[in-house]
């Protein structure tokens, strides 16, 4: 009875959120921008000194963020890390926010390409293998905040396992998820234009071996790279302000996607023939080479400049990045897209402004007076910094229109945090286990899962909007409630009670999805004391008086009595566990 009460309280739960007016960011417009016709003006008008502003001087006396109490403590770890437990909820009101931002950039990054191999040299380094290094690292890694803003990432500058070709090429794929590791808290320009030679991005995004136009034959360069990096990766759709509202102008035309498209030729695997590649452990690591022959000759053309390098494709390439990533659209198109993949769907003008500036400058000042980033345009660090330290982040909510609803892996991936077995995060060997977490985008359980997005758009699109809701009605946008089905909700709530019924382990082999409910189980004998001190670790004591006392009461229809009175105590918890992650409260990060 209690499991099918379970059930039904957490369906509505969940079916409750959707009549919600979420907090979400305006329509971005996705789609494909074949049809634009505008004339664009050169960028080179506008683009930004490249000499770093220095940061402004304070007009007050530095002030360090007070100690976050437990509802802005889960909140920032909900915003900057996979989540946290009571003892990292602790260590975070004892060395302040801005310390822990501090630290978490200074903390090393470990090599994807060496952890796959180690794990290769006993198992199959395949998709399944690269699913249980991100719950490893979610789960156990000292270096959230990089591992946060990198999951982000991968979720904008898409190169999905999804694809059979990269699936077949596994191994390689190692080199683009440490691109997105390194440059998490590096720089947002170096790592297009890595993205831009790398092979397996080349393979996704189908630029690897695409060849100059042939008339003769009817050949035309292959243009979806040269789409895809200004659509999505780069300038977007529309023409902003450095606020991130649109001009109502498109930022670029079929005869620019084509001029861009001939840049984009003549690369294919490294040391190798460029028809007929071979791919092998000398080359499987490497940049695409340019191949001459290939690569389109005559000038290019597209928003306004024109390459004219000749046959050297990668110089090519790399010039018309650069003239790209200039454009004054890349501040706020990607800034926003960061706000709305950490902090809320629908951040205001003058939060996408602040955090484009910051991104601009490439270094942040911090309320206490330390400095975060490097002066060089694009710095990850300190436009990071800016999203989460900036006061709509930190403050309490402006109105009901902040916030975002979390995506499934996020909120798996917080309740493991929570109650994890504290260990150390494996760097040799082979992978440990992850329960069912390797497996999570099939759809008889998430149907997401990190890097496994079913295509370049992301698993949901950042200007989605949810029909027939109030959100769409206050002309809210909703990303992630595009995944939001009838069977994902189901599935959720399945998924969830794997998980709170316990995580089998063979005594052997480590799992990534461990937990512990030892000291958890000692409140269980007052419903009262047990409910909210999960609602602190989950929630911040956020539950509003009603959902606490539904849970309160469905947990004290439990009885402590008899000769088992430690498996009541469990059912006590996993009642309650049961009903906070299927709560509002749980399921939209506010």
């Amino acid at each position: 009875m209690i499991k099918t009460a379970q059930h039904i309280i957490g369906a509505a739960a969940i079916l409750a959120l959707a009549a919600c007016k979420i907090p979400v960011g305006s329509d971005d417009g996705e789609g494909e921008a074949t049809q634009a016709s505008v004339e664009v003006e050169d960028p080179a008008t506008q683009t930004p000194d490249p000499t770093p502003a220095p940061a402004p001087a304070p007009s007050t006396p530095p002030m360090p963020l007070p100690p976050p109490d437990d509802q802005d403590a889960v909140k920032f770890f909900s915003q900057a890390s996979f989540g946290g437990s009571e003892d990292d909820i602790a260590t975070l009101q004892t060395i302040g926010i801005e310390n822990w931002i501090l630290d978490q950039i200074d903390q090393p990054m470990y090599s994807t390409v060496d952890r796959i191999e180690e794990h290769r040299a006993v198992q199959a380094a395949n998709a399944n293998a690269y699913a249980r290094l991100f719950w490893e690292r979610a789960l156990n890694a000292d270096d959230q905040l990089r591992q946060r803003v990198a999951y982000a990432l991968s979720q904008i500058v898409v190169a999905s396992l999804s694809d059979s070709v990269i699936r077949a090429n596994a191994r390689s794929y190692a080199v683009y998820l440490d691109m997105l590791q390194e440059q998490a808290l590096g720089n947002y320009c170096t790592l297009i234009k890595d993205v831009s030679i790398n092979p397996m991005m080349g393979v996704y995004l189908t630029h690897l071996g695409n060849r100059k136009a042939d008339e003769t034959a009817g050949f035309v360069p292959d243009e979806n790279y040269a789409r895809e990096v200004m659509q999505l990766f780069t300038i977007g759709l529309e023409n902003l302000n450095s606020d991130g509202t649109g001009q109502g102008t498109e930022t670029y035309t079929i005869e620019d996607v084509q001029g861009l498209a001939a840049v984009f030729t003549g690369l294919s695997w490294s040391d190798t023939n460029f028809f007929f590649p071979s791919i092998n452990d000398d080359n499987r690591f490497l940049p695409m080479e340019g191949f001459s022959a290939q690569h389109e000759e005559d000038p290019k053309s597209f928003l306004g400049t024109t390459i004219d390098l000749g046959t050297d494709a990668v110089t090519s390439v790399n010039a018309a990045l650069d003239y790209l990533l200039a454009h004054p659209n890349v501040a706020p198109f990607i800034s926003k897209q960061l706000i709305q993949k950490l902090v809320t769907s629908n951040p205001t003008p003058g939060y996408v402004s602040r955090v484009a500036a910051a991104f601009e400058a490439g270094i942040y000042g911090m309320p206490g007076g330390d400095q975060v980033g490097t002066g060089n345009r694009c710095d990850m660090a300190a436009t990071v910094a800016a999203i989460l330290l900036d006061d709509e982040a930190r403050g309490a909510p402006l109105d009901d229109n902040f916030g975002k609803l979390r995506n499934p892996v996020l909120r798996v991936a917080q309740y493991l945090r929570a109650f994890r077995v504290d260990r150390d995060q494996l760097l040799t060997g082979v992978l440990p286990s992850a329960f069912t977490l390797d497996s999570l985008e099939d759809f008889n359980r998430l149907g997401i899962n990190a890097y496994n997005s079913p295509s370049v758009f992301n698993d949901f699109r950042p200007g989605y909007v949810a029909p027939g809701t109030e959100s769409a009605d206050a002309g809210l946008v909703a990303p992630e409630f595009q995944i939001a089905t009838s069977n994902s909700i189901v599935v959720y709530i399945n998924t969830m009670e794997s998980f709170i019924d316990g995580v089998p382990t063979d005594g052997v082999n480590q799992n990534a999805a461990s937990v512990d409910f030892t000291d958890i189980d000692a409140d269980a004998n007052d419903p009262a004391v047990l409910v909210d001190r999960l609602s602190r670790i989950l929630t911040g004591s956020t539950l509003s008086d009603a959902n606490r006392t539904a849970i309160i009461d469905a947990v004290s229809l439990i009885d402590i009595a008899g000769s088992d009175q430690d498996n009541d105590r469990k059912d006590r918890r996993e009642v309650a566990l049961m009903m906070l992650v299927t709560s509002p409260e749980y399921m939209v990060q506010r």
